[in-house]
């Protein structure tokens, strides 16, 4: 399957890898906070699930950083990664199911970058009608169900937010050698452990949400959506799939861990093969502000 950000494809290593969860710190309260400010648009942040049968679209997230990630309704919205263009926070990007941008408020109204207008109305039974205005006029009212949200923590308001690369760990062993090294961009990464020539294809940003959406942007405008959720919570220890069926079944998802110091999130990712091969990459990421 596919690993979590793509990263383990060292070019010594030819192993059928297996995952391995890792130990993290044991923080975990129930109050919201840690060293990290809320996001800006913690209290907007919500998935809809369009119920109108007929709608052109399946679903609507705004992320609590200020994203959103519209599916059309067409397709699998795990169905990634997928080629897009380069990002532009003044437009949305749009590749086949998918659209992306970044948004803003007025009032109960998200402005969205490049894609129009969305604005939220109550209705019974928690469902919600959703007042769509694109950029080229046209103007849609769609019935929507909000999908239940994790509940907040320490780790998960720390974890569910926009996230960039910082720097990359990569130790472990192989045949018997040992190697611990850090790497300050992925250009240095790509050259010295894979024997590229630094114009490799590397995830740039992460998004987290309490809907349980998880987001990896690369650096070519590869856009993939999947999904997460939390293994062990207290050792730090979460589930992802690329597949949202898939997300309970072991044989088809990966775990990671998670784990935090001070601002800066730390993804670690673990493989061990065939001749004593181990690896252990961690991903320093630091927040979109």
């Amino acid at each position: 399957m596919k690993k979590l950000l793509n990263l383990f494809c060292v070019a010594l290593i030819a192993v059928s890898a297996m995952f391995v969860s890792c130990s993290s710190d044991s923080n975990n309260d129930d109050s919201a906070g840690g060293p990290l400010d809320t996001p800006k648009y913690e209290s907007s942040s919500a998935l809809y699930n369009i119920t109108d049968a007929n709608s052109a679209y399946k679903s609507i997230e705004f992320t609590a950083s200020g994203n959103y990630v519209i599916t059309k309704n067409t397709g699998s919205r795990a169905a990634a990664p997928t080629f897009i263009s380069p990002i532009d926070a003044t437009r949305s990007v749009t590749y086949q199911n998918i659209i992306y941008g970044t948004y803003t408020k007025n009032g109960d109204t998200y402005v969205l970058d490049g894609f129009g207008t969305i604005t939220v109305k109550g209705g019974a039974n928690n469902a919600v009608s959703l007042d769509i205005t694109t950029t080229d006029g046209t103007q849609i009212t769609v019935g929507a169900q909000p999908q239940a949200q994790y509940s907040s923590s320490t780790k998960t308001n720390m974890l569910c937010r926009t996230w960039i690369f910082s720097k990359i760990r990569v130790s472990g062993s192989y045949q018997g050698t040992s190697f611990d090294r850090t790497f300050n961009t992925y250009e240095e990464y790509d050259k010295e452990m894979r024997g590229g020539d630094g114009g490799s294809v590397y995830p740039q940003q992460v998004i987290f949400t309490k809907s349980g959406t998880y987001v990896v942007f690369y650096t070519n405008g590869m856009l993939a959506v999947s999904t997460w959720k939390w293994d062990n919570e207290e050792a730090g220890t979460a589930r992802y799939s690329w597949n949202y069926e898939s997300l309970n079944d072991p044989s088809k998802s990966g775990t990671i861990n998670i784990a935090f110091e001070g601002s800066q999130l730390l993804i670690t990712e673990s493989v061990s093969g065939g001749q004593g091969t181990t690896i252990s990459v961690v991903y320093y990421l630091v927040e979109v502000q």
